[in-house]
């Protein structure tokens, strides 16, 4: 017990001389007073400030200071006083802030000038890295290189250059930029390199990134485009299929552009151009072997000579219209195919090739069994769009537009009644670029065949279908076509064009006002014959000026005509 009290009175002593050695020395917090450095460490420096402790200062704040190198034990030094005594009865002390204002009129002019300051990075804060440049100074994470980089171990403790970019003395704030540094360095290091860079010539590089367009080819110090097309006269789907990173590769440089500072590179510029060695080689309608080295929708690619390649396009690989539209159905990459060259161009590099071109055509041989008229039994594979799609044979289909389904009825009617599976038969009615035409209603014939010797003008006799508020629709003779007399066309004089003076099976004439045998189409008109006969009455019998009234030119007209029977 005793021991306890002796060892508290020990402390409060030491408390109380502390306290009066700090009062005699006049040490207040926040002051700058001087010290003397009483040894120095690995990574700090102990500083005598003339109380009974001491303060220890990190030896990074003595790095651009400029006693730097001549610091030694026993030298006095300004610090300031940030606190008498922490939980570890040491002095807090900054050598940094005692310099702080010399220090920042230093950065200052730097700023103002453009100058860089030298620094190191010291370790890592939220959004970035603190340095000390004599002070400490923000670097955010977006300068701290030209490209972002995940460990930053190597750039620790290592003086080098910052760019000041904001200085905020009221907040104590300073933001640097290693970044601007290094670009200001590569910019000059790029310009020297660029003046040494002369067209056609043969350099080395190394491949720094490779895109799916191309690569970039470190040439140096200054990085030039090798585009995917430059790499090789062969194809290749990816330039990664040839180049690696760091790969080293000689180049020719095939384009500058001193105005935006680029430069274009090649490859295969050092090749020779493997269409100089076929020009006399290959021929139009030569058979020749080779390898698909790419499948589109519209065709595959064959490359039939080292670097030469050629399109197949889809409509020359199969005579088959099933199968045209499906290049990938096939064929595949890397498939040994025969074929036939149908165009060479060397001016543009471009081979048109076909494979069909070595088989048989069926369609020849098709047209001349299955000649125009010829009616076939075929099965309905699909509908679509209003045409109906015919399976002929295993190669060939024929189509059947919606006219060509009836001579009478709603055409869109008319398709509702036919389905996928159905077995039909149907008429060819037309066989242009092995493309089959068919006709439903044709089977039966065609009610225009009667019609074949007539022309515009001429009087047709026909009997009445139907009766309606449309008009009057007949067929013209016994088998020909169906038409429609329209209701204004029914007679010459307005009261007279009634449709109700007709009856089905009634027999009528009616003048042709027009007629496309082509198209199947033909127009009637009762009213034009009646303009007819009278135009002829009344050149035979009168004029409508002699006095004489027109119902008296007819009569005579019609009187005359039966004396003559």
């Amino acid at each position: 017990m005793n021991e306890l009290v002796s060892k508290e009175h020990q402390k409060t002593e030491f408390d109380e001389l502390l306290a009066e050695s700090i009062n005699k020395s006049n040490l207040k917090e926040g002051s700058i007073i001087q010290g003397i450095v009483s040894e120095i460490e690995n990574d700090a420096v102990i500083v005598d400030i003339g109380a009974k402790v001491e303060g220890r200062i990190p030896k990074r704040e003595f790095i651009f200071q400029k006693d730097s190198n001549e610091l030694s034990v026993g030298d006095k030094i300004d610090v300031y006083l940030e606190k008498i005594e922490n939980y570890n009865g040491e002095c807090v002390l900054s050598r940094s802030k005692a310099k702080s204002k010399e220090i920042w009129l230093e950065i200052e002019k730097s700023f103002e000038s453009g100058e860089l300051v030298e620094g190191v990075i010291t370790g890592k804060v939220k959004g970035g890295l603190s340095c000390e440049i004599g002070v400490t100074a923000f670097l955010p994470g977006s300068q701290i290189d030209t490209r972002p980089i995940k460990d930053i171990s190597h750039l620790l403790n290592i003086p080098q250059k910052f760019k000041i970019l904001k200085m905020d003395l009221k907040r104590n704030n300073i933001v640097v930029s290693r970044r601007s540094v290094l670009e200001e360095m590569h910019k000059e290091v790029r310009e020297e390199r660029f003046l040494q860079l002369k067209l056609d010539s043969v350099v080395e590089g190394k491949i720094k990134a490779i895109t799916d367009y191309g690569a970039f080819v470190d040439l140096g110090g200054y990085d030039s485009l090798l585009h995917s097309s430059d790499i090789t006269y062969k194809r290749i789907g990816h330039p990664s299929e040839i180049l690696k990173i760091d790969q080293k590769v000689k180049v020719k440089i095939i384009k500058v552009d001193p105005d935006k500072n680029r430069v274009s590179v090649g490859m295969k510029q050092l090749e020779e151009d493997p269409w100089t060695k076929i020009k006399d080689s290959l021929n139009i309608n030569d058979r020749v072997s080779g390898i698909v080295t790419n499948v589109t929708d519209y065709g595959i690619f064959i490359e039939i000579e080292n670097g030469i390649e050629g399109l197949c396009h889809k409509d020359m690989l199969t005579w088959s219209q099933k199968q045209n539209s499906k290049p990938g159905n096939l064929y595949a990459r890397s498939q040994s195919v025969e074929c036939q060259i149908l165009e060479i161009d060397y001016e543009k590099r471009r081979l048109s090739l076909g494979v069909k071109q070595l088989t048989e055509n069926p369609w020849t041989k098709f047209s001349e069994e299955n000649p125009i008229d010829s009616i076939l039994e075929v099965e309905i594979n699909s509908i679509k769009d209003n045409v109906i799609f015919c399976s002929i044979s295993d190669e060939m289909d024929g189509a059947i537009f919606i006219k060509d389904l009836s001579w009478d009825n709603d055409p869109k009617e008319e398709i509702k009644k036919y389905k996928t599976g159905d077995k039909i038969k149907a008429k060819i009615i037309s066989n242009e670029n092995e493309k089959i035409s068919l006709s439903v209603r044709e089977v039966e014939g065609n009610p225009f065949s009667e019609l074949k010797e007539k022309k515009k003008g001429d009087i047709v006799t026909c009997n009445v279908v139907e009766v309606g508020d449309f008009g009057v629709k007949v067929r013209v003779g016994e088998n020909g076509p169906k038409t429609t007399i329209r209701k204004s066309d029914l007679a010459l004089r307005k009261t007279d064009a009634r449709p109700e003076r007709w009856a089905k099976n009634d027999k009528l004439d009616a003048q042709i006002t027009n007629i496309d045998l082509s198209s199947y189409k033909i127009t009637l008109s009762i009213k034009s014959l009646e303009e007819s006969n009278e135009k002829e009455a009344i050149e035979k019998y009168g004029a409508k000026d002699s006095g004489a009234s027109l119902g008296a030119i007819l009569g005579k007209a019609l009187g005359r005509n039966k004396s003559e029977e």
